[in-house]
């Protein structure tokens, strides 16, 4: 899924004291194992205060402040979000040191002089862009489960009658209504087709995102779900919306949770659209999906083959019902950790990641009984590129559990990644670097069929 994103959420902060060599532009290469992504930092002065700004343009992000302290040749860069960055002048074009996020600690080295990345700051070609041929209002949608309201967009044709309509839900880590990453918006993209042929759409912040209330971090998927409750019962109240013709599209674990509230009958939910949605144990996802990754980035069929033993163990452990501190231990025999010492120490951050009640939550997670109950016509889409989650295992999910309908349609993409592009590769990595959102004949496949259901 499309967690493995490394979004930069940065602050800046005032400083004095350092080399008038240090204003300019650095920039340098990010090696991440699976990825490598160029990272740029443009520091400058303004009324005698030190300002920093960081680019991912792979990532297509640009203009994240930094906050930002020096202390005599060294430089340290960092956020709240606990990203940071500690450099020390080895001479007057270069700066190295380590880029720490999430317990991970990664030697870089940044040279001056280096591209002005936001030059390269493009929308990406299918991003719709005003006046619409259709009409938008955004929304306040009550979420009583929670006591929380999430914020959203209704798009629904100009002219008057009842459509079948759609709520869009996003993909793991904490997404906007537009679905943003790698400067992509996939469900802008999404919302405007289907709504130009004639289906109203409602799209949303993630709650604790954007614009909606409550807390990204502390909720899981059952919080998710009912995010998604909260968003079909406004949409079915709206008066352009025709109750017999209501469906969800879930995109990677957005399809899980259409998967499982389908999976429980709940009312006036005519049909459901998946994109990448998982189909099987989320033990057996993880597994897959890191021998996926691997995969695409090189790793010999040797280092494939040990990595997967360990993450078999591993999630077994995170999905177990040990108390933290025994499933830190048994993580620690499985990694053959046997003492403490600062240089393992981002690798505990790492493990107690995984034991975070959210997680833990997420990988007990098994559809399969859910899928086994869903009666309604389902639209399964898988690219085969996808090394997020796998195409192979994921379509069987569906054809070994989902119960016959003459409607349903499952269909694998052939060349398309985890986003629906048309790509070379399927890594993480090649996602920015593609201009198409997502592929023109998905779009038509998708609004063709939920019109003929």
């Amino acid at each position: 899924m499309k967690n493995i994103a490394f979004l930069l959420l940065l602050m800046l902060q005032s400083c004095v004291g350092f080399s008038q060599d240090l204003i300019g532009t650095w920039s340098g290469k990010l090696d991440f194992g699976m990825q490598k992504l160029t990272f740029v930092v443009h520091i400058n002065q303004n009324d005698g205060k030190w300002i920093a700004k960081a680019d991912s343009p792979d990532q297509s992000a640009y203009g994240i402040p930094f906050q930002i302290e020096m202390k005599g040749d060294s430089v340290l860069l960092r956020n709240p979000q606990g990203i940071s960055l500690k450099l020390k002048k080895s001479d007057n074009s270069t700066l190295k040191g380590n880029f720490l996020q999430n317990g991970m600690t990664i030697p870089v080295t940044l040279v001056k002089g280096g591209i002005d990345s936001s030059e390269r700051n493009s929308v990406k070609f299918q991003t719709p862009n005003p006046p619409y041929l259709y009409d938008t209002l955004d929304v306040q949608i009550p979420n009583q489960y929670a006591n929380i309201n999430l914020a959203g967009t209704i798009t629904q044709p100009k002219i008057k009658g009842k459509f079948p309509a759609v709520i869009l839900v996003t993909g793991s880590g904490p997404q906007d209504r537009d679905e943003t990453l790698f400067g992509h918006k996939p469900f802008k993209v999404l919302a405007d087709y289907l709504t130009r042929n004639g289906i109203v759409v409602l799209r949303y912040d993630d709650r604790g995102t954007g614009k909606s209330e409550g807390s990204f971090e502390n909720a899981n998927i059952d919080d998710f779900s009912k995010d998604a409750l909260s968003a079909l019962n406004f949409l079915k109240k709206h008066p352009n919306v025709d109750i017999n013709k209501v469906g969800i599209i879930g995109h990677s674990e957005g399809g899980l949770i259409a998967n499982l509230l389908a999976g429980q009958g709940v009312p006036n939910v005519s049909f459901i659209v998946t994109l990448a949605a998982p189909t099987v144990a989320i033990r057996d996802l993880m597994v897959e999906q890191l021998y996926s990754v691997g995969k695409s980035e090189g790793m010999s069929e040797f280092q494939l083959a040990m990595a997967r033993e360990i993450n078999k163990k591993n999630f077994d452990v995170v999905k177990s019902d040990l108390i933290t501190e025994e499933a830190y231990a048994q993580l620690k025999k499985n990694m053959n950790i046997v003492e403490e010492s600062d240089n393992n120490a981002s690798i505990r951050k790492e493990m107690l990641t995984l034991l975070a009640p959210a997680y833990r939550y997420f990988m007990r997670i098994d559809p399969t009984d859910f899928i086994k109950r869903i009666y309604i016509p389902v639209f399964g889409a898988f690219g085969t590129l996808d090394v997020q989650v796998p195409s192979t295992m994921n379509l069987r999910g569906y054809h070994d559990n989902l119960p016959k309908n003459s409607k349903t349609v499952l269909k694998e993409y052939d060349g398309m990644n985890h986003l629906f592009q048309r790509a070379k590769t399927g890594k993480v990595s090649e996602y920015a670097q593609i201009d198409e959102t997502i592929n023109d004949q998905v779009l038509i496949d998708i609004a063709e069929w939920i019109k003929g259901v």
